[in-house]
């Protein structure tokens, strides 16, 4: 189906979005292996889709849109289901937010400023990207008293991208 176009590519990212917010629901419940399940049916529907639209319907500035928001969206639900059966990353866990909040205005700015091309936004690769917050939190589910640690040092690893992008914009936008 999918080689024959027969799955349109905005239908395979909300599929990406419900997995990602089952994977939140499983993690709050302690269910970690239904909640990795869905997580990374959620990051394999994320790489299907653009390829998909690529391939068959062409990409539309809505279906980056919809892909960037969904990203978004399954990041925030693994997060906050993950934090909801360990409250002691609180903290370390909103310092993780602060960093994506950062990031993601820098991959904005940067990415409208860099022109989308046949993307939406086109943006220079960094240290962390998709799939280094997948891999981030199926560590974080099994980290126990380490997942604060690991809270900040993604957080860092966040931080860092957010300045390669900076410095790859100052570079390119002179």
């Amino acid at each position: 189906m999918l080689a024959r176009g027969a799955i349109r590519a905005d239908t395979v990212t909300a599929a990406a979005a419900l997995a990602g917010g089952l994977a939140g629901i499983a993690f709050a419940a302690g269910l970690n292996a239904a909640g990795l399940a869905a997580l990374w049916l959620s990051a394999a529907c994320d790489a299907l889709d653009g390829a998909i639209a690529r391939r068959h319907q062409g990409a539309t500035l809505w279906g980056g849109v919809l892909d960037l928001v969904s990203d978004r969206w399954v990041e925030a639900a693994a997060l906050l289901g993950i934090v909801w059966r360990h409250p002691m990353l609180e903290f370390a866990a909103a310092v993780v937010l602060a960093s994506w909040y950062v990031n993601i205005a820098v991959f904005l700015a940067v990415g409208s400023a860099l022109g989308g091309g046949d993307k939406l936004i086109r943006y220079p690769p960094g240290l962390v990207e998709r799939s280094e917050a997948f891999l981030f939190f199926t560590a974080l589910v099994f980290a126990g008293r380490w997942g604060v640690h690991l809270c900040y040092a993604y957080a860092a690893a966040e931080a860092f991208t957010a300045l390669q992008r900076l410095l790859f914009a100052r570079r390119h936008l002179r």
